[in-house]
């Protein structure tokens, strides 16, 4: 099932798009964080230096009141004090800012609670400075005896960057089953002039070669159906050849052969029954009885390949049953009988006489050339709309059936098959509108074959 859906054509477009989009988005989410970060370490930058220039001068202020010789002073952070939270019930942020006021030898002489006693590793000079852990913001006081550091760890900053392209990159996740499912009733919706294509070559076949609608087809296709087009004109001017041939000499051949098939008969009345030509003369009249034959089903065949079957009125059929069985009896080509019932009503459809008798014709044969010649053949009409033909023989294989309605399939080794009977009969029951369907062994028996005729109603 889903071996067929990722080779079609709908399915290799979604997949498409899907990885296309997915990865311009991911590269926009990737330039947007690059951006995101520039943007968020020029607005940190900023807050160090608002955060110096706002507080310097109180921290000089304060430090000008404390006595001189006085110990580092700490001020306390909101981190450290108990949790406090807002009137909507929220907590504090956390502070991510730590500072330090140095002297001009570098001692620490004010500090906030969460920055450590020890200096920080910037040096003392104005401007940004940045090691593996922070970035620094120095800034001298007026006659520079004084100097202000503020510090903010980079691990918040590149927090802060992930967490902004995370939030760009997730509606992708979002983003790609809406997307597949709009590809997919956009691409199915695209695709129904092809789905329409697809179905009028599916009905094209050796009784339809008309040419394809293009007019409403896709640019992209249109030339494929004059193309399409073209080769129909091309394969119905070499089947129309064909059914010619085979039909005029089929037709060429018949009187040739009777009169070659006439002339032997009279000869072997001619011949004394103990002349040594004899055998040979009657040799000539088998094979010419078979050619005979054979030309008649090539001219059965071009006759059912030319649409003989449909009618639009109702026949009585069940005479032409009883008329073929007479006339196979009378013939004496065969050693073994049929056997005839009826039950229900009489046959009768909308169905050519001639090619249901075609049909007939064929099934008695092939159940008399293959069948066992001590067990009668067996046909059930079974009124109105249905006949059965059984032989006895040893059941066929698989393979055999398969293609035992394939014209110049033979089973066996008689020279009484010519391999078209059962595809002459199958392709004029299609054309009637029936079906013909076959079995072997028989059903409910371990022998024999079973033919099917199902007529149109």
């Amino acid at each position: 099932m889903f071996g067929g859906f990722f080779k079609s054509l709908t399915a290799g477009i979604m997949i498409r798009v899907v990885i296309w989009v997915s990865l311009c988005w991911a590269i926009a989410a990737g330039l947007a964080a690059f951006v995101i970060h520039d943007e968020l370490t020029e607005s940190f930058d900023s807050g160090l230096r608002e955060t110096v220039q706002g507080n310097l001068p109180l921290a000089v202020e304060f430090l000008m009141d404390r006595p001189s010789n006085a110990k580092t002073t700490h001020i306390p952070a909101r981190t450290s004090l108990p949790v406090n939270h807002d009137v909507d019930g929220e907590e504090d942020p956390e502070e991510y800012i730590i500072y330090q006021i140095r002297d001009a030898s570098g001692r620490v002489l004010l500090r906030s609670d969460n920055a450590l006693e020890t200096p920080f590793a910037a040096p003392l000079m104005a401007g940004f400075w940045e090691d593996e852990t922070f970035r620094y913001y120095s800034e001298p006081t007026v006659g520079g005896s004084l100097f202000m550091q503020v510090a903010e760890p980079l691990a918040h900053r590149r927090e802060a960057t992930f967490e902004s392209a995370l939030a760009v990159l997730l509606p992708l996740f979002v983003l790609v089953p809406a997307l597949l499912v709009a590809i997919w009733f956009s691409v199915r919706g695209g695709m129904r002039p092809i789905y329409r294509f697809r179905q009028d070559l599916d009905r094209r076949g050796a009784g339809n070669m008309e040419a394809i609608a293009i007019d409403d087809l896709p640019s992209e296709l249109a030339a494929m159906g004059q193309d399409v087009n073209l080769l129909l004109d091309r394969l119905r001017a070499a089947i129309s050849a064909e059914r010619a041939f085979a039909s005029n000499s089929a037709h060429e051949l018949r009187t040739p052969i009777a009169s070659m098939l006439a002339q032997t008969q009279q000869l072997l009345t001619e011949l004394p029954a103990e002349s040594p030509h004899r055998e040979r003369a009657r040799l000539i009249e088998k094979s010419l009885g078979r050619l005979r034959r054979l030309s008649e089903k090539l001219l059965q065949w071009s006759r059912a390949e030319a649409g003989l079957g449909k009618t639009d009125e109702v026949q009585e059929l069940d005479p032409i049953i009883d008329m073929l069985i007479e006339d196979i009896h009378r013939s004496g080509r065969f050693k073994n009988t049929i056997s005839l019932h009826r039950q229900g009503a009489a046959l009768r459809a909308p169905m050519d006489p001639d090619a249901f008798g075609i049909c007939v014709g064929n099934l008695l044969e092939n159940a008399l050339v293959h069948g066992d010649v001590d067990t009668p053949v067996q046909v059930l009409v079974d009124g109105p709309g249905r006949l059965i033909v059984e032989n006895a023989c040893a059941p066929l294989p698989q393979n055999v059936l398969a293609k035992i309605t394939r014209r110049f399939a033979r089973h066996g080794n008689s020279p009484e098959s010519s391999g078209l009977g059962l595809s002459i009969v199958a392709a004029l029951i299609d054309q009637a509108g029936g079906s013909f369907a076959y079995a072997s062994p028989c059903p409910g028996r371990k022998d024999g074959f079973q033919a099917v005729l199902t007529l149109p109603q």
